[in-house]
């Protein structure tokens, strides 16, 4: 199954499931995003990545310049392991890790959530790529990829049983918008892909055939 048929599915039982008026405070506040060109505003293909300390899943602090040992590497903004959506797209990267590999490519899973829950994440999962924690999200502030989450999505979180607080560690509910980006090791980007929708995700073997065929 894709990641594609994946999610759609998640999707459908979340609409059949999820009161409407949450379904419509999600709906206005992706359409906000949009409003704002939040995606048109983040760092473009040709720009560079600011070179960034990220923490590890063990509490080390990592160079991102320290992880460019191959050709590309890909960043995976997720939103947090709590999100069922990017779960499966961790997962389906890992799955196709070797894949990636073998053309020239590593990967990097990056989120805001603390190194402890990151941990968690990297378990469940069962992920064997590096995953790191931006704290307090600077860096993606940085690529242009993070928003505020409106008042009545906070609440919406809060009845899901969710402590953003608790997960970020800071008490600026902010999110990224779910993002892949592919650097070369100068930091270059060379590939971007944007969604507001976070229930919408670029699929991994879109890229992997991307890279395969030197569109890259």
């Amino acid at each position: 199954m894709t990641l594609l048929e994946q999610t759609e599915k998640v999707r459908q039982n979340v609409m059949n499931r999820m009161p409407q008026p949450i379904i419509e405070n999600f709906k206005n506040d992706i359409q906000q995003l949009r409003d704002n060109k939040l995606k048109e505003k983040a760092l473009q293909v040709g720009d560079h990545i600011p070179n960034a300390v990220f923490t590890d899943i063990e509490g080390n602090d990592i160079q991102l310049e320290s992880l460019l040992s191959a050709d590309y590497l890909i960043l995976n903004f997720y939103r947090g392991g709590w999100c069922p959506y990017c779960n499966m797209e961790l997962r389906e990267y890992e799955r196709l890790k070797t894949e990636f590999q073998s053309y020239g490519a590593n990967i990097l899973a990056i989120s805001s959530e603390v190194p402890q829950l990151a941990a968690q994440t990297h378990e469940k999962n069962e992920i064997t790529y590096t995953l790191v924690t931006d704290k307090n999200a600077v860096f993606m502030k940085e690529v242009g990829i993070l928003f505020s989450i409106s008042e009545k999505a906070k609440k919406d979180y809060v009845g899901f049983g969710m402590d953003l607080k608790k997960i970020h560690g800071n008490e600026n509910f902010e999110l990224p918008v779910p993002a892949i980006y592919v650097i070369d090791k100068s930091l270059k980007i060379v590939f971007v892909h944007i969604e507001e929708d976070y229930m919408t995700r670029l699929e991994p073997t879109e890229l992997l055939k991307k890279l395969k065929n030197k569109q890259i």
